[in-house]
This record gives structure tokens, sequence and C-alpha cells, in this order.
């Protein structure tokens, strides 16, 4: 029954989804006597973690000598909330069955090794697709000290982004739209280039669901002077970083705005822009376009997720091509076999980088 009642933890974790934000989703069950006493989940960033939600739904009784299945090793560390793990022991859990250990280094085990000493009975599973898939990106990030990269675009069916350069080319329909946003809310960081900003002016906000922390708005540019003007850093909806190659006199207007922009002078390559993010605690990065932007993360290998919405349109000839840049030799990549999703008429593709998950 152990894999019964971790699916029922996992579905309890789902239901905290972006508003965990840089916190993991993470679902409890509590069993005794082959019954489900309790159920909870982390609900949002900074509130009770799953293990504590559960416990406030039985009775101290109840609690004493259960079996709790837990989807995360319980934290062991002071941070937003006290230790889950003193908090299971102290109410006389018998058994905690974890699902998959925590990468975060201030876990990484010591909830684990907690509960033992205090007299728990744990066992650790072998983390199932479903306990993996959860938190994906918090995991690659404490695993590999950068974000996860999804490349993500709109494109034809023989591969072009635009029909003329320097125009935007609508292309996906609202079924299409509508999954975009739902994938801009799991992220963390949305990044797009100068061409990209000056022909579009897209806001990268997510526009279906609010969000206490919505994606950081990232832009390449050149000098800050190319996005006076644009909504990313007019609007205000979202905290809005200018990756600028060199300075101009607007940045000093720009960040003065009471719009949330900041302006950071570097050379910004994609493993650059992988290492700032790093240091922001951002743990996914979703870069949006535009097709050179695309190009350099591909030559840089810095690519875990491809995902692409391709519409039945051809526009051929001289259009825009998909992750193009020619100073770079080709760079082949391998990826796991996609999933294809139909999307009243669009085809979203989504395929994983070989050895990746």
């Amino acid at each position: 029954m152990d894999n019964g009642y971790m699916q029922l933890a996992v579905q309890q974790a789902l239901r905290g989804g972006p508003a965990t934000y840089q916190n993991p989703q993470v679902g409890a069950v509590l069993v005794k006597d082959g019954r489900v006493i309790s159920q909870g989940y982390h609900a949002h960033f900074g509130g009770d973690h799953a293990e504590v939600a559960c416990l406030k739904g039985a009775t101290p009784e109840q609690a004493r000598g259960a079996t709790l299945y837990v989807t995360l090793e319980p934290c062991s560390h002071y941070g937003k909330t006290p230790p889950c793990s003193h908090r299971v022991a102290e109410a006389g859990i018998k058994k905690v069955v974890i699902g998959q250990l925590d990468p975060h280094p201030v876990v990484a085990g010591r909830g684990r090794d907690y509960l033992r000493q205090h007299g728990v009975d744990v066992q650790v599973l072998e983390p199932s697709a479903a306990v993996l898939a959860l938190n994906r990106h918090y995991n690659w990030f404490y695993q590999h000290e950068r974000p996860w990269i999804t490349l993500k675009m709109a494109q034809t069916l023989d591969g072009k982004l635009n029909a003329v350069t320097g125009e935007r080319s609508r292309l996906t329909n609202a079924a299409a739209n509508a999954d975009s946003q739902r994938l801009r809310a799991t992220f963390h960081a949305i990044l797009v280039g100068e061409r990209t900003l000056t022909t579009d002016d897209p806001q990268l906000t997510v526009r279906t669901q609010a969000l206490a922390h919505p994606p950081v708005r990232l832009v390449v540019l050149n000098r800050s002077d190319a996005a006076v003007g644009h909504r990313l850093v007019t609007d205000g909806l979202a905290p809005t970083w200018l990756l600028c190659r060199q300075a101009s006199p607007r940045d000093t207007q720009l960040e003065q705005s009471g719009s949330d922009v900041h302006v950071v002078i570097g050379d910004w390559t994609p493993q650059a822009i992988s290492t700032f993010c790093h240091q922001h605690g951002w743990q996914s990065l979703l870069v949006e376009g535009g097709s050179q932007l695309h190009a350099q993360f591909v030559q840089a290998g810095l690519v875990e997720e491809w995902l692409s919405y391709v519409v039945p349109t051809v526009f051929g000839g001289q259009a825009l091509p998909a992750a193009r840049d020619t100073t770079y030799a080709a760079t082949p990549m391998t990826f796991t076999a996609p999933q294809v999703t139909n999307l009243a008429g669009n085809l979203r593709i989504q395929a994983y980088r070989q050895g990746v998950v």
C-alpha cells in the first residue's frame, strides 16, 4: 500500500502549484490502522509545510503511533517555519515514508537522520516519476547549481517564427495561448532578446491567474535605450531586469521610474545569464525568444527542455527560422521522444534533453 498512499500524497502536493514559489511542492498523508486519518499540502510560499498541515487535521491521539507518507524529506532547519522533522517526532509518529530526499543543502538527509535519532522508523522509497516531476526545477537547481532552462517558441510547419523580419507574426490559437500562460506560471524567470522586445513589445506576464510571485522579466540588450517606452519597463506588473552590454545615461532614469526596473551591465552570455539566475535563487528560466538567443543557448549546451507550439502554416522563403545564428557552427543536441499534444489544431511538442530525465 506504500505506493498507493504516496500517490495520494502526490495528488495533495499538486494542489500547491506555482504558489509554493521557491519552496517545493509537497504533499503528506497520515495513516493509522490501514485508514487515512488526514491529508495536507504546502499551500503557499511561507505557509505551513505539508507535514504540519497534515498533522493539524488529526488529533494528538490519532497522530501518535501513525505512519506519515510525505513526498519530500521533512525539513530540519529553521526558515520561514520551524523544522517539520521536529514537529513530526514530537507528535509521536511511529513511521515516516519519504518519497524523495531533499536536494537542498540545508536539508540533504538531515531531516531523515533527525527522525531516526529520535526513534522514528524512516523508509526512503526509490523516487517515482510522479514524485520527481513535482519539483523538477527545484531538484535540478540544487543538484546542478543552475536554473532549469527551457526554450519555448511558436513556429510554422516549416520551422519559421516570423514571415517578415522586424514584424511580429501572430501564430498560435487561443488554446495554445492559454497553455503558454500556464507554462509561464511555473517558471521563476522569463528571458527575451532585444529584437523580440522591439518587434513584439511583450509583457511576459501571466494573465490567466494572480501570482504572489510572478516570473521576473529579463531582457538582453546592447543599451537600455532600446527598452524606453516599452511595456516591460512601464507597466509595473512584475520586476524587470535589463541585462545590458553597455552603460547608458538612460540607466538611472529607468531604475528610478518606480516600475521595479533594474539595469545590470555585463557580458551577457548564456552562461552568465544562468549564473545570474542562480545568484538570485531563480530556479527556472523560460527563454521565449528570439531565434538568435535560442541559438546561443543551444550552442552553449544550456537547454534542458524544448517546447514548440506548431501551427498548420507554411511561410517558406526568407522567413525567420527557429534557433538561427549564422556566427555559430551547427551544434547537435539529442532529445527524448517528444510528447505531442493537440491544442485545437495547434500542436504542443515537448522534449527533454537526453539524460536529463
